[in-house]
């Protein structure tokens, strides 16, 4: 899942909830090399959008919309670039980590830790390609559930967690969650410990 940011990027604001998600909202279409993108959401200012399981490497991203056809975006589309969702909230604190404990299903905050032997889910994107394999802007399975095909671990305080799950999230579309426990020893104490997941040669870090 990505967000573009821009201007003129379509002549409303207009979202959509519909499974396939649409590769034309509001009059925009965005391709990247030719294949057309799934949308949730398009703005003046902004498209949220999921890549195509099928590309990587260089990509050139192109908006078509009825006030013309832009430039070409050029990026790099690694097979694997995880990066944890940050759209938690908890009462007036944003920007949350969403990193959920499974004893009470709320997400890790200062007034709710980790604890030892804790069961955590984290929601993520960019984990990659999976099998069973999942058309691009369609619902994730349930049965059986579609998992990335590189591995990835995860460590907070660079402690290793056991990963019992990695994959897609059933029912949603390009929305990743890894299920990890915590060990009972070893966990380092304090505030905005970093956790980490490493995937393909690629990490990503966030406080928790």
């Amino acid at each position: 899942l990505v967000t573009i940011f821009g201007s003129q990027l379509s002549p409303m604001t207009l979202s959509s909830k519909d499974v396939p998600l649409p590769t034309v909202l509001a009059d925009s279409c965005l391709t990247a090399n030719g294949v057309v993108l799934p949308m949730q959401f398009v703005s003046p200012t902004q498209i949220n959008a999921q890549l195509p399981f099928q590309i990587s490497g260089r990509a050139d991203i192109v908006l078509r919309t009825p006030g013309g056809i832009s430039d070409a975006l050029r990026i790099t589309i690694l097979p694997a670039a995880p990066s944890v969702f940050r759209t938690g909230t908890a009462g007036p604190v944003t920007d949350i980590p969403t990193v959920v404990r499974a004893a009470n299903g709320d997400l890790v905050t200062a007034s709710n830790p980790v604890h030892p032997n804790d069961r955590l889910t984290i929601y993520l994107t960019g984990m990659g390609q999976t099998a069973p394999e999942v058309p691009t802007g369609s619902a994730a399975p349930f049965d059986p559930p579609s998992s990335p095909l590189l591995p990835a671990s995860v460590s907070i305080g660079g402690v290793p967690l056991f990963v019992d799950f990695a994959g897609l999230t059933p029912g949603t579309v390009g929305v990743y969650q890894i299920n990890a426990t915590v060990p009972f020893k070893g966990l380092p104490t304090g505030f905005e410990i970093p956790l980490t997941i490493n995937q393909g040669g690629q990490s990503t870090t966030v406080p928790i």
